[in-house]
């Protein structure tokens, strides 16, 4: 292809060729400037009505305008060859990046706000990228990202060989050399199953290159592309901390949420998961400043991450009554607090490490919704569980509303009510309560808040997440997390959680004190009694109280007390005889 010249393109050099065909650079003869020329595979094109439809979707496109999506300036063909005409990048891909070096906490953050960036201005545009992955992020000189081949996945879209949705998997996997049905080491479970994907099947590929930039490895792994399906539609990735063991929790948290295997329970557009990206990096921005700020005696004192993040601190107290002392976890802030009292150092090392504190409380809180007071009423969602383990669905989400319902300020909508609201909205009653239909519910009916939570696995450890939000804004009004060691810790971390989360939201000290019985006393410590008892639970509130009733006698089987724990919080109502 040397000085062969293709309409008004003169082709300098190859530049490289994948699975959509061969790239070269090229000059444009009409305007003199470079470009990267792409001549589409014969494979791609035969199929008139394909090629027609991917044309249009190219040339929607080649509409975008933003500093992270690759500009397409032309589409055409000349005699039998059909090509893509685009700006030419000077740079590295992600992937050749990727293979020269481990990358920095920062410069994971750096490329996964810029990808976010590109898909927001697409997704608003009704564009689906369909193929984000490493091979098609190019970085220039300087860190400047530009997201390659917007349009170019339509070209692979097959119709199903059946009604079969195992078919079409096989189809877009076990395809010739040089023809791409998707990547699949970064298909989403319902690109894999040959479902119809929108947006969020982008959050999910984003996903999956965020953890391959972080640990070295991608999430699903296999001997084989059918290997790799399966772990996709089958599997939850290894936690994040194996690996990376300096990594903030809460991007372990952004990354487990785009890599949820439910769409409905992943992030629903890119730009929540674009915004919680900058406000990590601006959170970690602060702290090194911070850190920055300080005399070499304080940061002597402080316990660093190797991403250079303050880690939280365990301060030994000794309580009123005498018993030993036990560790308090601090946060970094409380912490520099605590040493300025104690080390008593110059008015102008106090007078800077408060500002800076009270700079970052107000920068960070500020922006939060007004905390609630005890006239409003909150809608409880379902618990989002990407553990695998099934004795967490509807178990935590059971636990936290007798935790919650013990205290007065606390008015959650019953269950019946989100049902009657559900069955209003024309859903079913038995969908689930994910962010998006508490939020419709919350704007229905004029309630201020909903609480959501989550669980994750790290390692052998439980990360549990809880977030009250604002019900027509979805903007956070406060936020806990704790980490439970092992499974049988969990009831208990939950618990705790959901009382500092009292306290954040606006409830008095008084009552939290007053109305503050540990979950696990509430309810039970056992996981499996409280699973039985929610299953019950779901029986009897579709009317089978006939079915309800093995659940219940697990119940009370597996914990004796269980009933009895019931009654005293008097938050639950339980109608069901113990048996004999």
């Amino acid at each position: 292809m040397a000085a062969a010249t293709i309409s008004h393109y003169r082709i300098l050099k190859k530049l490289g060729a994948g699975g959509m065909g061969e790239v070269y650079l090229a000059e444009d003869t009409r305007l003199g400037r470079k470009v990267a020329l792409k001549l589409l595979s014969d494979v791609l094109t035969k199929n008139e009505d394909r090629l027609h439809r991917f044309e249009q979707e190219a040339r929607a496109a080649s509409a975008l305008s933003h500093p992270n999506i690759l500009t397409i300036y032309d589409i055409g063909e000349d005699g039998a060859a059909h090509f893509i005409a685009t700006e030419y990048i000077e740079g590295e891909t992600l992937r050749q990046h990727m293979s020269l070096t481990r990358m920095s906490l920062r410069d994971t953050l750096d490329v996964a706000i810029q990808v976010a960036s590109a898909l927001d201005a697409a997704h608003q545009s009704a564009i689906a990228h369909r193929d984000i992955k490493p091979e098609n992020i190019m970085i220039r000189p300087g860190g400047h990202i530009k997201v390659l081949d917007f349009g170019l996945a339509k070209l692979t879209e097959q119709p199903p060989l059946s009604t079969d949705t195992e078919a079409p998997t096989i189809a877009r996997v076990d395809t010739d050399p040089g023809t791409v049905m998707g990547t699949a080491d970064y298909m989403s479970p319902e690109q894999a199953r040959g479902l119809k994907v929108d947006a969020r099947t982008d959050i999910f590929s984003l996903g999956v290159v965020i953890y391959e930039m972080i640990t070295g490895r991608r999430p699903f792994e296999g001997t084989t592309k059918s290997h790799v399906i399966v772990s996709i539609l089958e599997k939850e990735p290894q936690p994040i901390a194996r690996y990376a063991e300096e990594v903030p929790a809460e991007l372990e948290r952004i990354v487990a949420k785009a890599l949820v295997k439910d769409r409905d329970e992943r992030y629903q557009v890119v730009k929540d998961l674009l915004i919680d990206l900058k406000s990590l990096k601006q959170e970690l921005e602060f702290e090194a400043k911070l850190e920055r700020s300080l005399s070499p005696e304080m940061k002597s004192a402080i316990i660093h991450t190797g991403a250079g993040r303050p880690a939280a601190v365990a301060k030994v107290t000794t309580s009123q009554s005498g018993e030993q002392p036990t560790a308090r976890s601090m946060s970094s802030a409380e912490y520099i607090v605590s040493e300025i009292k104690q080390h008593k150092k110059s008015t102008l090392v106090v007078t800077l490490a408060i500002l800076a504190v009270a700079a970052s409380s107000f920068y960070f809180f500020s922006r939060k919704t007004s905390a609630l007071n005890e006239k409003d009423t909150v809608v409880l969602a379902d618990f989002i569980n990407t553990t695998g383990d099934a004795v967490f669905d509807g178990t935590l989400k059971q636990a936290l509303a007798v935790q919650l319902g013990q205290s007065p300020f606390f008015n959650i909508l019953s269950d019946q009510q989100v049902r009657d609201a559900m069955r209003f909205m024309g859903r079913s009653p038995d969908d689930r309560v994910t962010k998006d239909v508490a939020r419709e519910i919350c704007e229905r009916q004029g309630i201020k808040a909903l609480l959501i939570g989550s669980i994750s696995g790290l390692g052998s450890h439980y990360v549990i997440t809880l977030e009250a939000l604002n019900g027509h804004t979805g903007e956070a009004i406060a936020r806990e997390q704790a980490e439970a060691d092992n499974k049988e810790q969990v009831l208990k971390k939950l618990g705790d959680a959901a009382t500092k989360l009292r306290e954040r939201v606006g409830e008095s000290l008084g009552s939290i004190q007053k109305f503050d019985a540990p979950v696990e006393q509430a309810t039970t410590a056992s996981l499996e009694a409280l699973r039985a008892f929610s299953l019950g639970d779901e029986q009897r509130a579709k009317g089978n109280n006939a079915e309800a009733i093995p659940f219940y006698k697990r119940a009370t089987e597996l914990d004796p007390n269980f009933a009895l724990a019931y009654a005293r919080t008097a938050v639950m109502y339980f109608n069901i005889r113990q048996p004999e």
